[in-house]
Formats: C-alpha cells, sequence, structure tokens
C-alpha cells in the first residue's frame, strides 16, 4: 500500500459506513489508505434484520454484508471491537478504547444511533433488553428460550418485529404502547385496528396509551408496574421505543450540534477535517433513522472526497414501506383525515386490506395502505407530482390497474 496516500479514518461501522465504502469503491481508484474502526466485533451486518434472526428466519452469518475477510481482501484496515473514545482535532488523531492512536487526513463519523431507554426505575435488573445490536439479539434469544411471560415495550415497527418474534418462542407476550394506536407515525387508527387485530391472532395482547412506571424484582426481573396501575408478572422485557444519535464523540471534541451533529449539505462538519454521516448527524435540524436519506448521504460524502464533485444531500419525502408480522404497510405524506381534505377509503376486513387517500384540491396528500401495497409507488408519484387525480376518482382507490387512462 502507497504510504504516501492520505489517511482516511471510518469510525463506525454500521450499514452507512459499509454503504459509504461501497461508493467510495464504486468511484474507482480509492485515494485513500482507509481505515474503518467498530466498536462491536462483527463486520458490517444487516441491522434491519436483526429482528428476522430474532424469529429465526434467518441467521447472524446470512445478515453480514461485510466480514473481515472483505476488509483484508479491499485493502481496508479494520480494527474490530474496540470503539473511538476521543478525537484530537489539533493532531488529527483518534483513540480507542484500547489505547490505540490512529491518524487521519479526512475523519468521517458513522456512530449510528443506540437504542433510547426509558424513564423506568429498575431498568437494570437482569433479563431487560434493548434491542439494537448482534449481542442484544442473542441475549434475549437465550433468555426466551425459558420464559413463559414477556413484556414488549414500544408500538413501532422494531417493538412490533420484537414481539412477533418472541411469540415464536411460545412465550405470552404483551406489548406495551404510549399512543392509543400501533405504528401511529405511519397508520391512521383504522388501519392500525387491523393490524392489532392480525397480531392478537398470534397470541400478542396489548395494551395501548400506557407507560411503564416500574420494573421489579431481586437481580432478575419478575414483574413490571405500568403507569394505569396494572402489574403483571414477566419473566423478561425488552424496550424497543426508538433512537438516540451516537453524537457524543463529535460534541466532546467540539464539533457543533445542537440533537446531533451538525454537517452542512455536503455532510462537512464544523471542522474541514471532519465529515459524517448517518444516524449520529442532524441537517438543517433533522436527525434521521430511515434507510433510504442515510443511502444519499454516504453517496454526496464519497462524491466531494473522492472525485471533489458538489453533489449536495436534500431532504427528501419518502415513503415508508414495512413488512410487519408478514403484513405489508405502505404510508406517505399524512396519515391522519382532516378540515379540507377529501378522503377514498376502501376496506376489507376479512381478506386484513386496508386503503385510504387523502386529497386536497383533487391531488394527493396522504396515503395509507396496508395488506395490499402494489399500487403504493404509483400514488406516491402521483403525490410527488402533484397530478390532478380528478379524472381518475371513479377507481382511484382500487389502484392502478383500475386506472388504464392514466398510463
Amino acid at each position: 500500500m502507497n504510504e504516501a496516500q492520505p489517511s482516511l479514518v471510518i469510525v463506525g461501522n454500521g450499514m452507512v459506513a459499509g454503504r459509504f465504502l461501497d461508493e467510495v469503491r464504486a468511484r474507482d481508484g480509492q485515494p485513500y489508505r482507509i481505515t474503518v474502526i467498530g466498536a462491536e466485533p462483527h463486520g458490517s451486518y444487516n441491522r434491519i434484520m436483526l429482528s428476522s434472526v430474532l424469529a429465526k428466519d434467518t441467521t447472524v452469518p446470512a445478515i453480514v454484508q461485510k466480514d473481515h475477510a472483505w476488509y483484508a481482501e479491499h485493502g481496508i484496515e479494520f480494527v474490530s471491537g474496540s470503539a473511538v473514545v476521543a478525537i484530537d482535532r489539533q493532531k488529527q488523531e483518534v483513540e480507542t478504547a484500547c489505547g490505540q492512536r490512529i491518524y487521519y487526513d479526512e475523519l468521517v463519523l458513522a456512530t449510528g444511533s443506540r437504542a433510547a431507554r426509558i424513564p423506568a426505575r429498575n431498568l437494570d435488573l437482569q433479563h431487560i433488553f434493548l434491542f439494537r445490536t448482534i449481542a442484544d439479539t442473542h441475549g434475549m434469544m437465550d433468555a426466551a428460550a425459558s420464559a413463559s411471560s414477556v413484556l414488549v415495550v414500544g408500538g413501532g415497527l422494531l417493538g412490533l418485529e420484537a414481539a412477533y418474534g418472541l411469540a415464536k418462542f411460545g412465550a405470552k407476550v404483551t406489548l406495551v404502547h404510549r399512543s392509543p394506536w400501533l405504528l401511529n407515525r405511519q397508520l391512521d387508527r383504522d388501519a392500525a385496528a387491523m393490524l392489532q387485530n392480525v397480531m392478537s391472532g398470534m397470541g400478542i395482547e396489548f395494551k395501548l396509551s400506557d407507560e411503564v412506571d416500574h420494573f421489579h424484582g431481586e437481580s432478575k426481573v419478575e414483574g413490571v408496574t405500568l403507569k394505569s396501575g396494572d402489574t403483571l408478572a414477566i419473566d423478561m422485557a425488552v424496550i424497543a421505543t426508538g433512537i438516540k444519535p451516537n453524537a457524543e464523540l463529535g460534541i466532546d471534541a467540539g464539533l457543533l450540534g445542537q440533537r446531533a451533529i451538525a454537517v452542512d449539505d455536503f455532510m462537512q462538519t464544523s471542522d474541514p477535517r471532519i465529515s459524517a454521516i448517518g444516524e449520529c448527524i442532524e441537517h438543517d435540524g433533522q436527525t434521521f433513522g430511515l434507510v433510504d436519506p442515510l443511502w444519499r448521504q454516504a453517496e454526496t460524502l464519497a462524491a466531494r472526497l473522492v472525485k471533489a464533485e458538489r453533489l449536495p444531500f436534500r431532504n427528501q419525502a419518502i415513503a415508508t414501506k414495512l413488512k410487519v408480522s408478514g403484513v405489508q404497510v405502505f404510508s406517505a405524506g399524512e396519515v391522519q383525515t382532516r378540515e379540507g381534505l377529501r378522503e377514498l377509503c376502501l376496506r376489507d376486513d376479512a381478506a386484513h386490506i386496508y386503503r385510504k387517500l387523502l386529497l386536497e384540491d383533487q391531488r394527493i396528500v396522504g396515503i395509507v395502505l396496508f395488506g395490499d401495497v402494489r399500487s403504493g409507488n404509483w400514488y406516491f408519484e402521483l403525490m410527488q407530482q402533484q397530478v390532478d387525480v380528478g379524472p381518475l376518482l371513479p377507481t382511484l382507490i382500487y389502484g392502478q390497474e383500475y386506472c388504464p387512462e392514466a398510463a
């Protein structure tokens, strides 16, 4: 390897770091000596698939996208199992937990996020898990093998998938969600009720509009008391209530940021030698958790660092496409009906199919699809382009195949 090459150090080895490496390699030449530092011992893996590992639908080796051999094959130094604990901006060095100091010409922070904790007492009892890593997943699977009653906290996608996976172990699963309905950011009340009905059929019980007050037990969790006063005996609990950016490394080094590490349109921080991408950043005051914007951030940064191209990142509206316990969900734009909107709705409870379109001035402003999402992308394109759908209204709710005149 040419020692005259400038050094590019990437802190973090999650999905966005892996995508950034792909974008760098796609631009040919790799003008840098690249070092990747990851806190976990594994190579880069698809964190989204951890729910499938929990449900025994796949395995950890199957979700690893870049193993140790991949880095060696591509001439990339991989420092695994040791987190970066400090950045010395004057010396342009990072320091790992084991005391190693690594020089950089360009530093990329891709430190991601961690599972958010809840303000409940006794959260550190054994068999209470945060759901974020391979280690978390293995711990949950070990505990679930002998558990008879499990609590899942959080009615977003991760919580629902955790409940689904744990139910397959044969335990009684109760899910607590502080909002009145599941997936409240992606679904309206009717679609969420349909989802709840499907999951209830799997033996999962729900306590909505409620929160955990405290857990109890000696060393291991034995029960939980909710703020409603309900008390449940449990053998384990899983907290899946969202994420918090891992921004402290950059903020402690003096980089600007409020909710996370602030970057400009080209993923550059307040230090011209340090860039950041992924869930650890804020851009125009926004933080990120969905894959699509993270991929575009990786592309923007690779274009600037490798080819000196100016490809500004823009936070665009995107559709949410989910598969929850085997059921397809698609939503975009507004999901709640309000004054001034026209609602088109189709519902088939027996088939577990629900469609709702919200229109304003004959243009789509909201989409909620449950069970049958085949026309989701088409609806989203109509919404993005602000097409006047007035001529399509007689058949619009039935989907693209019933609107041939729109082709």
